[in-house]
């Protein structure tokens, strides 16, 4: 059974209660206190537009943290890039492609070796 956490209407406490029509009493006040079916047909209308609520500011929050992620890894590849012009050695990219050039020349059989058997 699902509890309900609502405000004693004499005392305005927090009171715990189940999801079902009955008479609960106050843990503070000790005041009776009725829950109709009207009431308990009020809180999951309120609670329904509560959860629509709590999901849109989540979509908006997701929403938010994928643009400062995307700004952020732009503003980083930009700097990056940027470093990348001012001192070509800055990254071992280049001599990793040179190496890579090399090896293939290296692998690559000349014109004149098929000749020389």
């Amino acid at each position: 059974m699902r509890k309900l956490i609502i405000k004693c209407p004499k005392c305005k406490g927090k009171m715990r209660i189940n999801d079902k029509v009955a008479k609960y009493r106050c843990p503070n006040c000790k005041e009776v206190y009725k829950f109709t079916s009207l009431k308990r047909a009020g809180y999951k209308f309120i609670g329904f537009f509560k959860g629509i609520y709590t999901t849109i500011v989540d979509i908006k929050n997701n929403i938010k943290y994928k643009f400062k992620t995307a700004k952020t890894t732009y503003q980083y590849m930009k700097q990056m890039k940027q470093n990348m012009k001012n001192n070509p050695n800055w990254s071992n990219y280049y001599n990793e492609m040179k190496e890579q050039q090399k090896m293939k020349k290296a692998s690559k059989p000349s014109f004149w070796n098929k000749f020389k058997k």
